[in-house]
């Protein structure tokens, strides 16, 4: 090695050697689970939102998957609204049964109608697609027996034909379940936590206290062995919660922020419900739970399942915040952090926060283009597809949101579609080698590859890093 590789080496070496070796944890002096400064979070992702086709009424709530190229919405709940411009029969009040599907290779043709969900009316199905089926089980409504445990399952035949197995339900779940997170590993449906809903939504238990910790159980329905039925695996040792995010990552099962029941209510709090922070990676190999760093800043009600972009970024979409923070031991805690509103003055938010699991941060991706809270929201590819829910405008207010000039209202027939992108770091710097004697750095950014060698910087063009340190590229 000649004397300025030396010289180079053991002033810039050592200490990208030891940048390499030590572990990435957590911001905080003493707490490793700390979130990072909100000030500090990068846009990893973006996202062209652009409007598609209006679905045939609004709604929130509704189960929703892909089947053979099929985007699918079955049941959900509309509070009713008649001042939206144009669209007074569209927001009719209550539960409902009704599927829609949209051909994903001609979304043109708008929706379709499917055979309605053959059990009762109801919102907050817990969904999951498998084998190109899709399985729905729960959910609730405001009439006995408020929550529900029956499933069904939507399939399409070669012919085209779209069919429930009304006369072979599922598996029924172990307890009555509205809105726990769901996450598939091959032929393996999860589902974590949820609540119990009687006048109230409870997570800490059932309504009837049969079932202590609702919120934290993790159940397993394999598909390929249907009669042997829902298997409880180890609990989530974090916060009771429901209205919170699953993703599945690399074979491991990531859970993220949501809400507490009125039933973990923390004394002296103005909410009934808190919000949830604290995140959680399962692994079924070892049916073993490890924490995460908490949610940037507090959030939840984002939606769950399919929600993984290039098998490393999972999408928190839009969120809301209630008074406090309910921590894993029970106590609670001042929210943090400063939420986006694309319309200030509604209460939903519209931020997209981004967790990367091959680096254990988090960051952001482009905003929506209105609040939203707990959409329904599905990934396939670099495409993402958002339906309805709930703008945080009230009807009964008579307020409505207008998107690329159509109006919609406060459980709306939005449907919105983009593209994913990766945004580049600015500026990247890896050790890949020695070469002809001395020590050679590539730095990488928006302006093209440079090379720096012993003598110094220059442009270089087209210069591909080692498959082993790539450039982040868009996708």
């Amino acid at each position: 090695m000649n004397t300025i590789a030396k010289r180079f080496y053991s002033v810039f070496g050592l200490a990208v050697a030891v940048s390499l070796a030590v572990p990435r944890v957590a911001h905080g002096e003493d707490d490793p689970y700390a979130p990072q400064p909100q000030a500090s979070l990068k846009q990893m992702l973006s996202i062209d939102w652009k409007k598609g086709p209006s679905l045939p009424q609004g709604l929130q709530d509704a189960g929703v998957g892909i089947v053979d190229g099929t985007l699918v919405s079955a049941g959900g709940f509309c509070q009713g609204q008649t001042n939206v411009p144009g669209k007074a029969d569209t927001y009719p009040r209550g539960f409902f049964k009704k599927a829609w599907g949209l051909d994903l290779q001609s979304p043109q043709t708008g929706w379709q109608n499917l055979p309605d969900f053959p059990g009762a009316a109801r919102q907050g199905l817990i969904t999951a697609v498998v084998d190109n089926q899709l399985y729905a089980w729960g959910g609730f409504s405001y009439s006995d027996p408020y929550t529900y445990r029956d499933g069904y399952c939507l399939s399409k035949a070669p012919g085209g034909q779209w069919s429930w197995n009304a006369s072979s339900p599922l598996p029924i779940l172990p307890w009555r379940l509205y809105y726990g997170g769901t996450s598939v590993i091959g032929s393996k449906i999860y589902v974590l936590g949820g609540a119990d809903y009687h006048n109230d939504f409870f997570t800490n238990s059932d309504r009837a206290g049969n079932v202590p910790r609702l919120g934290s159980r993790m159940l397993m329905l394999d598909t390929s062995n249907l009669g042997a039925g829902w298997k409880e695996l180890a609990q989530c040792p974090g916060t009771p919660r429901f209205s919170h995010a699953t993703a599945t990552v690399g074979g491991k099962i990531y859970v993220f922020g949501g809400a507490a029941g009125a039933d973990t209510t923390p004394p002296n709090a103005t909410d009934r419900y808190s919000t949830v922070v604290d995140n959680w990676q399962y692994d079924p190999a070892t049916d073993a739970w490890q924490r995460l760093r908490d949610l940037p800043v507090a959030s939840g009600n984002f939606p769950d399942g399919r929600i993984v972009a290039f098998d490393r970024y999972v999408l928190l979409v839009g969120g809301y915040q209630y008074s406090q923070v309910l921590s894993p031991d029970g106590t609670a805690k001042p929210v943090y952090g400063t939420p986006s509103r694309a319309h200030p003055d509604d209460f939903h938010y519209s931020d997209v926060w981004v967790y990367d699991a091959s680096t254990g941060l988090f960051g952001t991706a482009t905003g929506l283009p209105v609040n939203n809270c707990q959409p329904m929201t599905v990934v396939e590819g670099n495409q993402i597809h958002m339906i309805g829910s709930d703008l945080g405008v009230s009807s009964y207010e008579d307020k409505f949101e207008w998107v690329e000039g159509e109006p919609f209202g406060h459980h709306p027939d939005l449907y919105l579609t983009g593209t994913i992108r990766v945004v580049p770091e600015p500026s990247t710097l890896g050790l890949l080698g020695t070469a002809a004697g001395g020590l050679l750095l590539y730095g990488w950014g928006s302006g093209g590859n440079r090379r720096m060698s012993a003598g110094g910087w220059w442009m270089g063009r087209q210069v591909h890093p080692p498959s082993k340190i790539r450039r982040p590229t868009s996708v």
